[in-house]
């Protein structure tokens, strides 16, 4: 049997120049988790950077890790690169390898200098095979699913398909159980994430989802799902899914088997409004077993927006749905996205509509284009401060903006933010829910995350 492999794990903080959301929501590392569960045989150490400062370099110098495995987004691919660079500096330089989402839609952006290899394909599975074989000193970079160097152009690919949902085992949660206080969405403390589905039914322009998972949607089955969240050590529930609304009779097994099992959780979900608003009677049911936050994207005001993003909801369905979770007493949480097009007359009637409804939370995005949502695209070249992949925080333009200069858009995309928070119907909404000391927390929080916000885009336009 081969040794094994000191292996850290890490999940990278968020890069300098974008604002630090995770004073407001801080998700449980879910994937380093996974990572921990399929690689018992191993010493795994776990370093998530939205909570744990350490420069991963000392810690994997002390440890003298032997792997490191990085999951990350594509604000963090200038970083990786770096980090990949540092580290193959140490005296006993690890085999370095990355996942997460974004290299499962665009590995090419971190296949550079320092990094043994990049799985896009059934990642878990295709990191257990490699470190086995990297145990046994055998070859590695011929296991599926990766990137590795080598070949025609430098990094050859191995195809492979998309994990199958039904293999993922139920993961080893030994960040939340050492620390539930740290993991939070918003006003959901104590909150634990969980996976159901992978991939999206729907096929909205902008969005990255549409194309992970190999572009398929592939859903758990629902046994297993309960079976997860009725051995999680906290109350509260984070539903991970890019919709969670995507089948009624998935929905109503979902209900079903929660009914069964008796379990009293709270949860909050990402679902679209078009299906709220045709099954109002499994909302009541979603109701009923638990749901009381509903992630909704609205992304606009207008039916024309809409139909270019290629959304499967109206400005009416967003109107519906409000109104629907309204009654049901599940809070909404909108989405929408700010076009550099806009005159200044469109955020003053987004902000109207807020005031109006009594929004009390919501999130203001600006127009991105992920690399990978358009596959005709060639990959932008890859390296060191070559993309300024920090920009694709969502908060950043990418287009002049027409009607204004950049910093006035930027003021109204921050004006917008204040605006849910000067609303006394939705003060009193959200005093009724959650309390003063959490609400008067939360406000604080979201203020300072807002001065944040000003000075970067002062420093970082």
């Amino acid at each position: 049997m081969s040794p094994p492999l000191r292996v850290l794990a890490y999940k990278p903080r968020p890069e300098p120049q974008t604002i630090r959301m995770e004073r407001l929501i801080t998700c449980e590392p879910l994937e380093l988790e996974y990572l921990y569960t399929v690689l018992p045989e191993h010493e795994v150490t776990l370093l998530d950077g939205m909570l744990d400062r350490r420069d991963p370099r000392l810690v994997a110098d002390e440890l003298r890790a032997q792997v490191v495995l990085i999951t990350a987004f594509v604000t963090n691919v200038d970083g990786v690169a770096l980090l990949a660079r540092d580290l193959a500096s140490l005296p006993e330089p690890p085999l370095v390898f990355v996942g997460g989402p974004h290299a499962e839609v665009v590995p090419e952006h971190f296949c550079t200098a320092g990094v043994h290899g990049v799985f896009f394909a059934d990642q878990l599975r295709a990191v257990a095979a490699v470190l086995r074989r990297v145990a046994a000193g055998e070859r590695y970079d011929e296991v599926s699913g990766g990137c590795f160097p080598g070949g025609a152009g430098g990094w050859r690919r191995n195809p492979s398909a998309p994990l199958d949902p039904a293999a993922l085992p139920i993961p080893r949660r030994v960040l939340l159980a050492q620390q539930p206080e740290r993991y939070f969405y918003m006003y959901y403390q104590r909150c634990a994430s969980v996976k159901t589905a992978f991939g999206c039914t729907e096929r909205c322009s902008f969005c990255f989802c549409t194309r992970q998972h190999g572009g398929r949607y592939g859903p758990r089955p629902m046994e297993q799902v309960v079976e997860e969240i009725a051995g999680l050590p906290v109350r509260n529930v984070f539903l991970l899914d890019d919709n969670f609304l995507s089948s009624p009779a998935r929905v109503r097994e979902f209900c079903r088997r929660m009914d069964e099992r008796g379990l009293d959780k709270q949860l909050i979900a990402y679902g679209s409004a078009s299906f709220a608003v045709a099954h109002p009677e499994l909302m009541a049911e979603l109701r009923r077993i638990g749901l009381t936050g509903l992630i909704v994207g609205f992304e606009s005001l207008d039916d024309d927006e809409l139909a270019e993003m290629n959304k499967s909801s109206s400005a009416a369905d967003n109107e519906r749905c409000l109104e629907l979770c309204r009654e049901l007493d599940i809070e909404v949480f909108a989405l929408f996205i700010v076009q550099p097009h806009w005159e200044p007359a469109r955020f003053r009637a987004l902000a109207r509509y807020l005031r109006e409804r009594a929004i009390a939370f919501a999130t203001f995005a600006t127009a991105t284009a992920l690399p990978g949502t358009d596959p005709e695209a060639s990959p932008p070249p890859l390296g060191p401060g070559a993309g300024g992949w920090w920009r694709h925080d969502l908060l950043r333009l990418h287009e002049t903006p027409r009607h204004m200069s950049r910093l006035g858009f930027y003021l109204r995309l921050l004006w917008l933010y204040t605006v849910p928070f000067l609303s006394a119907r939705a003060r009193r909404t959200q005093l009724r829910r959650y309390g003063w000391r959490r609400l008067l927390r939360f406000a604080l929080l979201g203020w300072w995350s807002g001065l944040e916000f000003l000075v970067k885009i002062l420093v970082w336009r």
